[in-house]
């Protein structure tokens, strides 16, 4: 599925229940593929590889593009995200980390190096590239889905919450992320109290503008990043109505 020319995966898994776009269905297993194949156009040839702080989406996504170019990709995450990457078929190199600051210090020693360093976290280059697929969605939901009115996406970095909430909201839309409960997380999502860069951070600007619920134990209680999603959407009084951006989930047999 190419950025500029995506052929969209969505589908009601259930009758009278919510849509989902299932992220999956991407090369690499990950909607953070669409979002980066653009991003990475703007990097130079010389680089030596791609480093970056991840234990899920984006990690998959840089190792395949990063592969596509001959190019490694190191990931530094904590020891849950080093599983869920090993289970998900990463190729890179991941490296264990124990603290934010240990990993913002390897990554940095990395980029001297002549590492490609993305800086998920504080890049708002990210969300203008979700804004460019985004568009296309935006077009097949208002072409084939017009009875849409809300979109529910995990929240990560932020960037796919904040790009789909610039191309949608203007429209009428209602955007929001669903956090990970501080006692309960979820590989690729984080809770913006506990985990943010303050006004460094590319969702600094836009907190006041996009809602960022929390799960109740009942809705996210061992549940992956999917079911707690579809969980959230069936709480609203027309399921049917909101859209799951599911950035790996694939439809269920």
């Amino acid at each position: 599925m190419n950025a500029m020319n995506a052929a969209f995966a969505l589908t009601r898994p259930d009758e009278n229940g919510p849509a989902v776009l299932w992220g999956g269905m991407c090369e690499s297993g990950s909607l953070k593929y669409l979002t980066y194949e653009l991003f990475l156009e703007e990097v130079p040839k010389d680089v030596r590889g791609f480093v970056e702080i991840s234990g899920s989406s984006t990690a998959l996504a840089l190792d395949l593009l990063g592969r596509k170019r001959g190019l490694p990709t190191v990931a530094i995450t904590d020891a849950s995200g080093h599983d869920h990457l090993m289970r998900r078929g990463f190729r890179g190199e991941a490296q264990t980390i124990m603290s934010l600051k240990e990993a913002h210090e390897l990554c940095l020693q990395r980029e001297q190096e002549g590492w490609f360093w993305p800086r998920q976290f504080t890049n708002a280059a990210l969300v203008r590239c979700v804004e460019l697929w985004g568009s296309q969605l935006l077009r097949e939901v208002r072409a084939n889905w017009p009875e849409i009115r809300y979109l529910v996406c995990g929240f990560g970095t932020g960037a796919t919450v904040a790009g789909l909430h610039r191309v949608f909201a203007p429209l009428g839309y209602s955007v929001m992320g669903l956090q990970a409960r501080a006692d309960d997380p979820v590989p690729g999502w984080r809770n913006y109290a506990l985990q943010n860069l303050g006004d460094q951070d590319l969702f600094h600007r836009y907190q006041e503008e996009i809602p960022l619920p929390i799960p109740s134990e009942t809705e996210n209680s061992g549940a992956g990043a999917l079911d707690s999603l579809l969980r959230y959407a069936n709480t609203y009084a027309n399921p049917e109505q909101v859209l799951v951006i599911s950035h790996d989930g694939r439809p269920r047999d």
